[in-house]
């Protein structure tokens, strides 16, 4: 992994991850040195011949000092009651949904104690806040202190892989909710979270509502925001926003493929060429911190905005939409409707990229049977997809990279940082030997080396049916999928990858695994209630060859 958006704090330093990074916000900066807990990990664990003994202990005693500073660093920090109860709720969520998938061990694989290591200092750091709790808050502590006994016992007893469908289904959803419920009732002063990722309120992170969609990508929130989707989802299928108007947005993101074209390739406005990437699904892409596949992008509207004004893509620019459209009467109709009361009632550049953005924010699926068992609505998932998920968890480290519950690249807890994946794709240029892929990614971005060949790692949701695969298309199937990563990527296939994310290890996972791991990622389909296309376009006056144009474009 290759991480960005690093906190300088001295705590995030004492466990940063042992991987290249930078500070995303200083596209200049050199890299940000290795330390920490985890380097230290890397060092003791790691397959180096060469034992690094001077390196460990400047490491350690690195450590040591950042510890030292702790108190420091809280000095002049305003610390009250409900804000160490939000650390604890933010803790276990960062431990059960990272760490206990060993993404912060992977080395030592240690994440199954470390995480009973965390539980027990919650219940201890606890019984230090509460020595004397009476009444009501009494019986919360201790069904809270029943709950973490609980849960260390279980994972104390933990011998080989973890079961951990069994520990989120029969462990952590009660604890969670009942962290939270303890701490509405212990706390006396308001607990105002203001926005962040997670809405802390629900029962778990598996809840359907768990997470706050307009904390990840920023945009204006509007007075009518449904009408102004709504207006959105028509212009998203109207090809009058290209110069030709003959393609609309939704001539690549296409309903019935999870918002995806199912090309390998995209197509290009120029009829029978095509792009040099295909197009990621736009399910859940509110979800997460970058737009687009190298990440150039961090709101809608300058996504929608990149693809209109682009001669490969739509071809167009905002002035030209937005005459072109001012000759409607049903649109202004609908524009005046949808901004009703603000300053956007006309029919502008601005309006127009908001609206297709608010509608973008409503394609949330977040109801797959995954979802309805591992919460405990409904159990739905059967014991070859329970196994997959297992699988994902452990063996065959799909979390390590597509956190759960999310699947994508955005890290909890904060959900601030985005990961960035180099796994050494092949070319989908028919060479032989294949060769490896030559789109340098992300480094297009921000030349910065580590970034060579880097793209966003993509959510997995849906996954069964954004084929093919990878940013070029080069897999066709979940089989391909599953064999490229069991095999070690682009190094495992002989490819010069220097900065490679991806362990060069097979997986070494069996037939039955492999079965076991598709099926589990069949679960994560849910595209119900975000898939209807407008029945009609709005009209133009009588005679305008605009009325002839097909709802979602021609090609």
């Amino acid at each position: 992994m290759i991480l960005c958006g690093c906190s300088g704090g001295n705590a995030r330093r004492i466990n940063r991850a042992a991987v290249p990074s930078i500070e995303e916000d200083d596209e200049i900066t050199p890299l940000v040195p290795l330390e920490g807990l985890q380097y230290a990990e890397q060092i003791l664990y790691g397959d180096s011949l060469e034992f690094k003994r001077k390196v460990l202990k400047n490491v350690v005693d690195n450590v040591f000092l950042l510890v030292d500073r702790m108190p420091e660093s809280f000095g002049n920090l305003e610390m009250r009651e409900n804000h160490i109860w939000e650390a604890f709720q933010y803790e276990l969520i960062r431990q059960f949904m990272l760490g206990f998938a060993n993404a912060e061990t992977p080395d030592s694989k240690n994440g199954v104690r470390e995480s009973a290591a965390v539980l027990q200092g919650m219940k201890d750091m606890l019984l230090a806040m509460y020595p004397n709790p009476e009444g009501d808050a009494l019986m919360q502590l201790n069904d809270i202190y029943r709950l973490l006994d609980r849960s260390v016992a279980y994972l104390r007893n933990v011998k080989g892989d973890a079961n951990y469908f069994e520990y989120y289904t029969q462990y952590y959803n009660e604890l969670s909710g009942q962290l939270g419920y303890t701490r509405n009732s212990v706390v006396k002063e308001s607990n105002d979270y203001g926005l962040m990722a997670i809405n802390l309120q629900v029962r778990s992170i598996f809840d359907a509502h768990a997470f706050n969609s307009h904390y990840f990508v920023p945009g204006k929130t509007n007075r009518n925001d449904r009408a102004v989707a709504e207006l959105g989802q028509v212009l998203f299928f109207d090809p009058a926003l290209s110069a030709n108007n003959l393609r609309a947005c939704s001539s690549c993101h296409q309903p019935g493929k999870a918002f995806t074209d199912g090309l390998p390739l995209s197509q290009s406005f120029e009829p029978g060429k095509f792009l040099k990437r295909n197009a990621p699904t736009l399910v859940n892409s509110v979800l997460q911190r970058k737009l687009f596949h190298d990440g150039r992008s961090f709101t809608f509207e300058d996504q929608a905005g990149q693809v209109m004004s682009n001669p490969l893509e739509m071809h167009n620019d905002f002035s030209a939409v937005a005459v072109k459209l001012k000759n409607s009467e049903e649109y202004k109709k609908l524009f005046r409707e949808a901004y009703f009361g603000t300053e956007d009632t006309q029919i502008t550049n601005r309006s127009i990229l908001q609206a297709i953005a608010e509608y973008e924010r409503t394609l949330i699926g977040m109801n797959s049977r995954f979802d309805k068992t591992i919460s405990g609505r409904e159990f739905v998932m059967n014991q070859d997809e329970i196994n997959g998920f297992n699988l994902y968890m452990g063996k065959a480290a799909c979390a390590s990279c597509h956190f759960i519950p999310l699947f994508n690249s955005a890290v909890p807890p904060e959900y601030v940082e985005t990961e960035w994946e180099i796994v050494g794709t092949p070319s989908a240029k028919l060479t032989n030997p294949r060769e490896l892929d030559d789109d340098l990614g992300r480094y297009n971005v921000i030349g910065v080396d580590i970034f060579r060949h880097a793209f966003k790692t993509p959510t997995l949701r849906n996954v069964a049916i954004t084929g093919p695969y990878m940013h070029n298309g080069v897999f066709r199937t979940l089989d391909e999928v599953i064999e490229f990563y069991n095999d070690g990527g682009g190094i495992g296939l002989g490819y010069d990858v220097p900065f490679q994310t991806l362990s060069e290890d097979s997986l070494h996972l069996t037939s039955t695994e492999k079965f076991e791991l598709i099926s589990f990622l069949q679960s994560l389909t849910d595209t119900v209630d975000i898939t209807s296309v407008p029945n009609k376009l709005p009209r133009f006056q009588d005679g305008n060859p605009l009325n002839e144009r097909v709802v979602g474009g021609q090609y």
